[in-house]
């Protein structure tokens, strides 16, 4: 079963789904998750929640905007860097590395091709647009954190930051 159909049936309370859909992904997205809370018992409690988020929220789920694999990174990146926040409050630190998968080599060399994508795309973007799109995805930082950072109002990093989404999205389409 592929991982929509899975999210499918997850969405109509299949339990056996949502066990399946776990047992495929949990372990990257802990990986994820360990590297933004390095106590292991924080990001087992952010993958809880991860998971939890998707049990009751897989209805809300789009193929249209990405695969399943990239909406449950996200869901987790948010409930890590959520969990971060509340247990460290004050300015972020440094962004910290995806986690890899060990033993995986394929799976190693998919991530830096991937990676290496994804930086060629950011450097076309126009440089404020880039750079508030890595503040918030790579940095871990709030809009308002980023408007901080940039020195510029509210409403201008939103708008920079979705118009990078915007523009990575036709990029990466484009492939």
């Amino acid at each position: 079963m592929t991982d929509k159909e899975l999210m499918c049936r997850v969405a109509g309370g299949d339990s056996a789904a949502f066990a399946a859909l776990y047992e495929g992904h949990a372990a990257r997205l802990f990986g994820l998750l360990i590297c933004l809370l390095p106590q292991r018992a924080d990001a087992e409690d952010a993958l809880q929640e991860t998971f939890l988020q998707v049990w009751s929220q897989a209805g809300r789920y789009d193929p249209a905007r990405g695969s399943v694999e990239v909406w449950l990174q996200m869901i987790a990146r948010s409930r890590g860097l959520d969990r971060r926040r509340r247990l460290h409050p004050g300015p972020p630190g440094p962004a910290m590395p995806e986690a890899g998968v060990p033993g995986d080599p394929l799976r190693a060399l998919e991530k830096s091709e991937t990676a290496r994508e994804v930086w060629q795309a950011l450097a076309r973007l126009p440089a404020e647009q880039g750079q508030a799109l890595s503040l918030a995805f790579f940095g871990g930082l709030t809009h308002e954190e980023v408007a901080t950072r940039q020195g510029v109002p509210l409403g201008t990093a939103k708008t920079r930051i979705r118009l990078a989404m915007n523009r990575m999205r036709v990029l990466f389409q484009g492939k």
